[in-house]
């Protein structure tokens, strides 16, 4: 099932239903009418949010403070991603009222997530908006410190970007101080992810920020380690000391071989390879083996993407294992026909490499 279709009209009669219930003024029909419109099954998961919080509004009252009190009654019934529609009309019809956004944010959030509807609030009032960030990350409910963490990351996915904070991720800082040892896993994701996003930007801050904390707690080294994964792929050589490994274990493979079983392989169809390292090391080196896809791009620029194959040691042995790349076409990239180059990788660092031509697609 693709994520948009959640919106279902099964899932729309049972929210014009609640609504019903506390709002007696609530015609369903209507409702239905109004989501539904002609090129419905066109839209995508966000358009369809937009078009149920735009009906919603067709119907609610004016006054956002009354609309805020039924929103608030209905939302225990609704949980999850379906969910987002609710804090997108707080996002949408609340802006001007900023006191009871807030409020119905924090409650709204632990059935679904604020994160995407916080953020026009951080763009309009940003100093006290970011206070109010700030104070969420103390809060004792998880999901509520969880939104004062990924709703002011820079650039969360589907959300808006926040170029203030892309430009300048001074006032983030805080937050994350408050939030880097939270016993929360869910919390842990979101802190990590927000350090990712400034990674993009901030490399050396991100550093800094990871090496005061690096050591303390099992649990915010992990919030560390998957913060720093893009400078790690990048081969940030500060990054891979903090994390224990060193470029130069590259160096140190005696043997290396790579193989694919196939030269040619057709768009939809899935290459093997296979390969064996093998080191005389004496002392063990911890390495992190992957490899990367260089794709074909429509323009021939090079465009790459790391792949983790597993984290070992280099002591006197052989490494050997296979690898399947599935040459499937994805709504996030798209494959083009041409000859791709799959570089094994040490620490980042490329030890070998095969060639493989990419065909047409697989006839259906």
């Amino acid at each position: 099932m693709l994520l948009k279709d959640m919106y279902s009209k099964d899932f729309l009669e049972s929210l014009g239903d609640s609504l019903k219930n506390v709002y007696g003024e609530f015609d369903i029909e209507k409702f239905m009418t109004d989501c539904l419109v002609e090129n419905w099954d066109d839209l995508k998961l966000m358009e369809r949010s937009n078009q149920i919080t735009i009906s919603l509004h067709n119907q609610l009252p004016d006054n956002f403070e009354e609309s805020a009190v039924i929103i608030e009654k209905i939302a225990p019934q609704f949980t999850g991603l379906v969910a987002i529609c609710l804090p997108n009309y707080v996002a949408k019809y609340g802006l001007n009222d900023w006191q009871v956004s807030m409020n119905l944010l924090e409650i709204l959030t632990k059935y679904s997530s604020g994160e995407f509807a916080i953020r026009p609030f951080l763009i309009k009032y940003p100093e006290k908006t970011e206070a109010q960030m700030l104070d969420w990350s103390k809060s004792k409910d998880i999901d509520v410190r969880r939104l004062s963490s990924e709703g002011i990351r820079p650039r969360l996915p589907w959300g808006i970007r926040l170029k203030q904070y892309v430009e300048d991720p001074t006032v983030i800082w805080p937050i994350l101080e408050n939030l880097i040892y939270d016993d929360s896993e869910y919390v842990q994701k979101s802190v990590a992810n927000n350090l990712n996003d400034i990674s993009k930007d901030h490399p050396d801050l991100v550093i800094q920020f990871s090496k005061r904390h690096w050591g303390h707690q099992e649990s915010s080294d992990w919030v560390i380690n998957r913060g720093l994964r893009t400078l790690f792929k990048q081969g940030n050589p500060d990054v891979l000391s903090l994390l224990g490994y060193e470029i130069a274990a590259a160096q140190s493979i005696d043997y290396v071989q790579l193989t694919s079983n196939l030269k040619e392989v057709k768009i939809g169809g899935t290459s093997t390879l296979n390969y064996r390292i093998y080191s005389n090391e004496q002392k063990s080196k911890p390495v992190y083996l992957g490899y990367r896809v260089h794709y074909v791009r429509k323009n021939n620029s090079d465009s790459y993407k790391d792949f983790f194959i597993k984290k070992t040691n280099l002591l006197k042995r052989d490494i050997s294992g296979s690898i399947n790349i599935k040459w499937k076409q994805l709504s996030t990239r798209k494959l083009y026909t041409g000859e791709h180059l799959i570089e094994l990788l040490v620490n980042t660092i490329p030890i070998a490499n095969v060639k493989i031509d990419l065909t047409n697609m697989l006839d259906k």
